[in-house]
């Protein structure tokens, strides 16, 4: 069998774009750390969270007439299954972090939903939502609609990314405009695991 090489590694193995950074959003547990990790190794482009709005936080909005303003940054959005998104808040809420404790699942799912800005400090804002499924639904309905707006953003399960790296790289840098994507060949190490890809399934679209 022969062996798998890492293109990743090899020099001029990829011309990059002219994008000096790009923005990763997601909501909270939904890989944004990894994709940002990911693209930041293998692909060579920076990774912008916090700057001008927070990665974890709802878009604005969008008012008809109004140009729109997104950081001038292409967008990667990182989701995750909605039921075990919502399931990882859960057991994270049980913890005084960015989302306040609460003690049963029941009154979790139900209850009003309030995200707190996990950088600011003392003063670190607070957003209410109905419940946690509203908190998902806004943040990831406003995401697209940027999109259709015609915003560049590139939408990127976590699932696909963990199981499938090579081709989800590819797909980003596809995005990005790479004039050589990324090689779906190469290996591409998770947490010290290594996820290899040989082909680019017929389903995706290049």
């Amino acid at each position: 069998m022969g062996t798998i090489v890492d293109m990743s590694t090899l020099g001029g193995a990829r011309e990059r774009p002219g994008n000096i950074a790009v923005r990763v959003m997601g909501t909270p547990r939904s890989g944004t750390n990894l994709a940002k990790h990911l693209i930041e190794r293998y692909l060579e482009i920076p990774v912008v969270f916090d700057q001008g709005f927070w990665k974890h936080g709802v878009f604005p909005a969008l008012m008809s007439g109004r140009e729109i303003d997104h950081g001038g940054l292409p967008i990667v959005v990182m989701s995750k299954d909605p039921v075990s998104q919502i399931l990882s808040w859960y057991r994270l809420a049980r913890n005084d972090t960015i989302f306040k404790p609460n003690g049963n699942l029941g009154s979790f799912l139900s209850n009003p939903f309030e995200v707190r800005q996990d950088f600011t400090g003392a003063r670190r804002m607070e957003y209410r939502f109905r419940s946690p499924a509203d908190y998902w639904n806004q943040f990831y309905f406003a995401m697209d609609a940027l999109r259709r707006a015609g915003a560049p953003v590139h939408f990127m399960c976590y699932e696909q990314l963990v199981s499938s790296a090579a081709t989800s790289l590819y797909l980003i840098s596809d995005f990005l405009g790479f004039a050589r994507p990324f090689d779906v060949r190469s290996v591409v190490e998770i947490r010290g695991t290594r996820s290899t890809r040989a082909m680019i399934s017929t389903r995706l679209r290049a």
